[in-house]
């Protein structure tokens, strides 16, 4: 059984392959628990879009020689940090005359290719598992609810509908995993903080498989748990769970927020309940393979 696995990484400066690591130790555990299983992993990276902005911004204010810029570099992790989010806003227009400079439907554009991919690899039907850490678990969420409602914008539906996988659109989602979230400050901008989206994917036809889980460190500062947001979060979010991430900085408000990658209960949690769906896969396969058999025996 092959699962299509997409990482989509958070905020900062960030490394096409920065989802690797994770990778390799998802499909080695995998290989441990459940070898049936094959992980066809693909790491959504989108970082190179906000860097070309955020590369002009910092040539701008080289020449006022504002303070912290050179030593440490503190304004240029503000600007890598905080200006992903802050580009990453969807601009409200019906007709943008820039296409171009919409980062949000420039991402968007690349999470669709990249389910492409992975429908490719894995096959248009394969079970779809995304991990999100940081930011990435805002960009996660939001393709899902455009694709979940009818509301991606025209240029991303075109590359869904030139695949047509049911992969592609979203039909086949199972788990879904944040890591180090801050979904719940992005909950603020609605009444009665938002809608959760669906996890697995509404229209599947087993509900039984599948989780969402957030994953948070409570020295991790950027991250906040989801299921007190609201009755609707709460029946969308299978559990919070508190993790202590590995690193000599864990400790630290921010140090702790690149760890997730390396903390051995998330993959565990995450091997585990993949290796759950093959199993439940299999039971329903043999009860449908005895209810034939037995259907074929009566007509004798």
């Amino acid at each position: 059984m092959k699962i299509a696995v997409g990482f989509i990484h958070g905020i900062g400066k960030q490394k096409p392959d920065f989802y690797e690591g994770m990778a390799a130790a998802l499909a080695s555990r995998m290989h441990e628990v459940c070898p049936e299983i094959e992980l066809i992993s693909e790491g959504i990276y989108w970082a190179d879009i906000t860097d070309e902005l955020e590369n002009k911004l910092i040539e701008r204010m080289a020449p006022f020689g504002l303070r912290w810029d050179r030593a440490i570099d503190a304004r240029g992790f503000m600007i890598s940090f905080a200006g992903d989010a802050i580009a990453y806003q969807p601009i409200p227009k019906e007709d943008d005359p820039k296409p171009h400079e919409f980062i949000y439907v420039d991402i968007h554009e690349r999470f669709a290719g990249k389910l492409r991919s992975l429908s490719a690899r894995a096959g248009s039907d394969a079970p779809l598992c995304l991990i999100g850490h940081s930011l990435g678990t805002i960009v996660a969420s939001n393709y899902l609810y455009d694709l979940q409602n009818g509301k991606m914008p025209p240029r991303v539906q075109a590359i869904i509908d030139s695949g047509g996988s049911p992969l592609e659109r979203g039909e086949t989602l199972t788990h879904f995993y944040t890591m180090g979230s801050p979904i719940a400050l992005w909950t603020m901008r609605f009444d009665g903080f938002g809608v959760p989206i669906s996890i697995p994917a509404p229209n599947l036809r087993h509900a039984d498989v599948g989780e969402w889980v957030n994953f948070y460190d409570k020295d991790d500062i950027i991250t906040y748990p989801l299921k007190t947001l609201s009755a609707r979060y709460d029946a969308a979010v299978a559990e919070d769970v508190e993790v202590r991430n590995p690193g000599l900085f864990a400790w630290s408000p921010l140090g702790s927020h690149g760890g997730y990658y390396h903390a051995e209960e998330i993959m565990e949690r995450i091997v585990r309940s993949l290796a759950d769906m093959y199993g439940k896969s299999n039971s329903r396969d043999e009860i449908a393979a005895d209810r034939t058999g037995a259907n074929l025996h009566t007509e004798e």
